[in-house]
């Protein structure tokens, strides 16, 4: 029996052929993605974030789009490992949306 986030072979309509580009946050948590799971680091592994989104269930995994699934899932990962908490992400996630958006400020 296949899971809800296996769609394959279901009848969906057509594939949109429409390339959208990365938006910028979406390549940041790409690439912090791939430093915690580089060869030096193996602090969280691209399974473990699959396998996080996979157990989302059904509701949260279609709220969010392919990025935000796999954001989502690092978080939870780190979370579960100790090395840092959702409450300290989003700290510091407001940190760096206030910083971004005053634009008189001195850094």
């Amino acid at each position: 029996m296949s899971g809800y986030h296996d769609i394959g072979g279901h009848a969906a309509g057509p594939v949109g052929r429409t390339e959208l580009p990365f938006q910028h946050w979406e390549k940041q948590s790409e690439a912090i993605r791939n430093l915690l799971g580089d060869g030096s680091r193996r602090m969280v592994s691209l399974d473990e974030i699959r396998l996080g989104f996979e157990s989302f269930g059904l509701d949260k995994y279609q709220a969010y789009s392919f990025y935000r699934r796999r954001l989502e899932a690092m978080i939870d990962t780190l979370e579960l490992k100790g090395l840092i908490t959702r409450a300290e992400f989003e700290q510091e996630l407001a940190r760096v949306q206030r910083d971004w958006s005053d634009p008189c400020r001195e850094g």
